[in-house]
């Protein structure tokens, strides 16, 4: 069973806030987020939930 998921799981919205707080703090103010960015931030979660589901051993029923 490996289907593959294709539900976003990052809010755009929220992404969008925290970037541009973390970017406030530069010298040089952003102040647009481009759709990039998403694209990326979810390939990363993404490939942060496989390797870390991957890494727990094979007992239990919790993700920790």
């Amino acid at each position: 069973m490996s289907a593959e998921v294709h539900t976003r799981l990052i809010s755009r919205k929220h992404v969008k806030a925290a970037a541009l707080a973390a970017a406030a703090k530069r010298a040089h103010k952003f102040t647009r987020v481009g759709s990039e960015f998403f694209v990326k931030c979810e390939a990363n979660l993404k490939e942060f939930i496989r390797k870390h589901v991957a890494a727990l051993p094979s007992k239990g029923k919790t993700i920790l």
